[in-house]
């Protein structure tokens, strides 16, 4: 089980915030390289990186906000938390659609064609949800729903672990069940990259699947969120997401 911080020399970091920094640098790595990789000039693979950074400013923008708008009920009366984002929360539904739009932004600027960044990224999108879910361990973040006991359940969909107010009890293993969709995608991206298939369209597969899995998930969340017509607000954001990646999936 991770630590909620993690020192690292004279600097103490929110291990939640510490790993979704490296998944998204190693992400970002890994797109210029495979732009390099992939036939692009040096100058290309250069303008690459400007776009990624196009789309990491963009995605950290929406991230907070997303999590600001799921959580309002708490920020409406702490106003000033908003823009401390050392204190940690982050929406991966509002970081990816803030990280599109920087990098379709930052590509026009940079004229590099969004679909070679994003195809490069394929691999990126499940490690930075590997690096969200393992964060949610050490930071009581997408915790499950309490039951009375955890007789009765298979061993690994339960555990006794804490909510955010620390209060620890049986819950469903939502985390674990991050971990394991996530290692699923990260382990078909390598497929599909390894063997070429569905070039320029397997991004939009892997969030298109990552989506799904996101919405099962949410059915055994405990954390609080609005809900909406019997389904949990970021469900919807789910669904949104799945209806963007397979649209893409097919008209790419």
């Amino acid at each position: 089980m991770p630590t909620l911080y993690t020192t690292i020399g004279p600097w103490t970091l929110q291990t939640f915030t510490l790993l979704i920094a490296l998944a998204v640098v190693v992400s970002a790595m890994i797109g210029v390289y495979r732009m390099a990789a992939g036939g692009h000039s040096l100058p290309r693979a250069g303008a690459a990186a400007d776009a990624y950074l196009g789309a990491l400013i963009g995605g950290v923008v929406l991230a907070r906000l997303g999590h600001v708008l799921l959580s309002w009920d708490y920020f409406g009366s702490n106003l000033n938390e908003i823009v401390q984002l050392e204190l940690g929360g982050l929406n991966w539904h509002g970081a990816v659609l803030g990280g599109l739009i920087g990098l379709h932004l930052a590509s026009r600027l940079r004229r590099v064609e969004v679909r070679h960044l994003l195809d490069a990224l394929t691999l990126g999108l499940p490690l930075i949800g590997l690096a969200g879910w393992w964060g949610c361990m050490a930071s009581a973040c997408g915790y499950g729903l309490e039951l009375p006991t955890l007789y009765g359940h298979p061993a690994f969909a339960v555990t006794e672990s804490p909510d955010i107010f620390g209060i620890v009890a049986p819950r469903y293993n939502t985390q674990l069940f991050g971990l394991l969709l996530s290692m699923t995608m990260l382990g078909l991206a390598v497929l599909l990259v390894g063997c070429g298939w569905l070039r320029c369209r397997r991004f939009w597969l892997i969030l298109a699947l990552l989506s799904a899995g996101m919405f099962m998930i949410g059915f055994y969340r405990g954390d609080a969120v609005t809900i909406v017509a019997g389904l949990r607000l970021d469900q919807w954001f789910d669904l949104g997401l799945l209806a963007v990646g397979g649209w893409r999936l097919v008209k790419a």
